[in-house]
């Protein structure tokens, strides 16, 4: 009921926060999957049911639990247009819009709930931390990658535990517990998964190699978001 009432705050606060119109279909499996936003829509390609919750709410993928088999293995398209007064949405308009699609589209209904669930600490490694603090500024912080690589600046460790919740080659939640309290600046450089070698190290041991820091496997505590209910949809 809890999250129902979210939904319901939605769709009485924030009326016109919905798409003008929007159309799912079955993704073709051609391997790639990619969102653009251009002239006023908002293409998704290729991602399962599971995914959108993630990308609407902004959570990790391993704190969605339950749901039909489908979720997960099913993909979709959606090409939705967004109102000519939300033409410059920002990036939580869009969210609340792809929340209200999902609801009455998908019939998804969910709640939120306290759970332990297997992820990571992270914590610092007994060589010490090998990152250079970073000076202070008040351009805030900033991290690229391009899949194997990271950049960060001006990070906290904190940040960092996000950020690799959403790796693909960590894939469970990691909360920190390294106690370093300041901010950071560094490079990561791993290999992905089964691609690693003494070289090229996998994402684990570069962490630990290049940032003094280690993964340790441990029940954490989430909030994870039970799927309810969830109908495949129609395609209009």
């Amino acid at each position: 009921m809890k999250i129902l009432l979210s939904f319901l705050a939605v769709t009485i606060l924030l009326p016109a926060q919905e798409f003008e119109v929007a159309s799912i279909r079955p993704a073709k499996p051609d391997g790639n999957q990619d969102s653009d936003t251009y002239q006023g829509r908002w293409t998704i390609h290729n991602l399962s049911l599971k995914r959108f919750i993630t990308l609407a709410w902004d959570i990790d993928t391993s704190v969605v639990i339950g749901g039909p088999n489908w979720i997960d293995s099913d993909t979709y398209d959606i090409n939705a247009k967004i109102p000519e007064e939300y033409a410059k949405a920002t990036r939580e308009q869009r969210l609340h819009m792809m929340q209200a699609l999902l609801t009455d589209r998908f019939q998804l209904t969910i709640h939120r709930e306290g759970r332990q669930i297997s992820g990571y600490e992270l914590v610092v490694a007994k060589t010490g931390p090998k990152m250079a603090v970073a000076k202070p500024n008040d351009n805030g912080s900033d991290t690229s990658s391009n899949g194997t690589y990271l950049k960060a600046t001006n990070i906290t460790m904190e940040a960092f535990a996000r950020r690799l919740s959403r790796n693909r080659d960590v894939e469970k939640v990691v909360v920190d517990r390294t106690g370093l309290t300041a901010r950071f600046d560094f490079e990561l450089e791993w290999a992905p998964v089964q691609q690693e070698s003494d070289e090229h190290p996998s994402i684990f041991t570069a962490i630990q190699q290049q940032l003094g820091l280690k993964l340790e496997s441990a029940k954490v505590p989430v909030e994870a978001v039970i799927i309810d209910r969830a109908e495949k949809p129609s395609e209009n």
